[in-house]
């Protein structure tokens, strides 16, 4: 079907195929009505479940993102980092250590 958005390429590896079978079932038909409409509900899917999750890998680098404007360490400058203003947060005291865990992979 033509669209006025970029297409993104994505290799049906065995990985794919097992998780395209295992989730065909639990989505509607129109999500499923071809491969591609397939993986474009599980992305997004995906993507919210990210965001509403609990993982805590997940926490730290949703909060480092939002707070610094960080995307990945290996790519950013931590001397750019924008540093908190106002009062010190009480549900985030060390924001500077979370970013510091961050960085190390932890």
């Amino acid at each position: 079907m033509a669209t006025k958005h970029p297409r993104l390429g994505v290799s049906r590896d065995p990985e794919l195929e097992r998780a395209l079978a295992q989730t065909r079932r639990l989505l509607s038909e129109k999500e499923t009505r071809s491969a591609a409409a397939q993986v474009r509900a599980l992305a997004l899917r995906g993507a919210e479940a990210l965001m509403d999750g609990n993982d805590p890998a997940t926490r730290v680098r949703r909060r480092l993102y939002e707070k610094y404007d960080v995307s990945e360490p290996a790519t950013s400058d931590p001397r750019t980092f924008k540093a908190p203003v106002g009062e010190i947060d009480p549900d985030d005291p060390t924001p500077a250590s979370d970013a510091l865990q961050w960085v190390r992979g932890e």
